[in-house]
């Protein structure tokens, strides 16, 4: 009986290194490729060709709700604009002031209002993302590499609103550093 483990690994090292000699004979056979032949690829057929036209089209009233969101949006972004100025006026007046003094109170309250504006506009950012998740949840399984005509005008309107939520958000947060804390 050996006395260590390792006591049979001298039989095996001279296998041990004509291995990697044996196998390194292994990768030079040529195998085909697994590209796919011009027999076996997708042929167009005019049915594919109309199912992408009906894609295209754009459901009725979609045209309608993103301009009545794109509406909405811009007179959310207009109200924000006219609520900045007097939180301005009040953050500048507040700007010694100490926390709780009357001075610091107006401005809260004034940054709130602004805030309350820019919660308006949130609410439409969350109404076309829902439009933009149900419009990619009912197509994405057709084909998804596909632009349809309704997803490029969902997208566009929706890019527009988040510009506009992400410059009032900029606002904001400028707003709220000047508030002493």
């Amino acid at each position: 009986m050996p006395r260590h483990r390792f006591a049979h690994a001298a039989r095996f090292a001279a296998a041990a290194l004509l291995i990697p000699a044996l196998l390194g004979g292994c990768g030079t056979a040529s195998y085909p490729s697994l590209a796919r032949r011009a027999e076996e690829k997708p042929a167009t057929a005019p049915a594919a060709t109309a199912a992408v036209a009906a894609l295209d089209q754009v459901p009725a009233g979609l045209d309608a709700r993103i301009d009545s969101l794109l509406r909405a949006a811009r007179e959310a972004d207009k109200a924000f604009a006219a609520a900045r100025p007097a939180t301005e006026r009040a953050l500048n007046a507040a700007a010694n002031a100490t926390p709780g003094d009357e001075a610091w109170q107006q401005a809260n309250l004034a940054l709130s209002d602004l805030e309350r504006q820019r919660g308006v506009l949130g609410v439409i950012e969350g109404d076309i993302e829902e439009l933009y998740t149900q419009d990619r949840m009912a197509h994405a399984p057709e084909n998804p590499d596909t632009p349809r005509a309704a997803a490029r005008m969902i997208e566009a309107a929706r890019s527009q609103i988040l510009a506009l939520g992400a410059a009032q958000d900029r606002v904001l947060d400028a707003a709220r550093r000047k508030l002493p804390r």
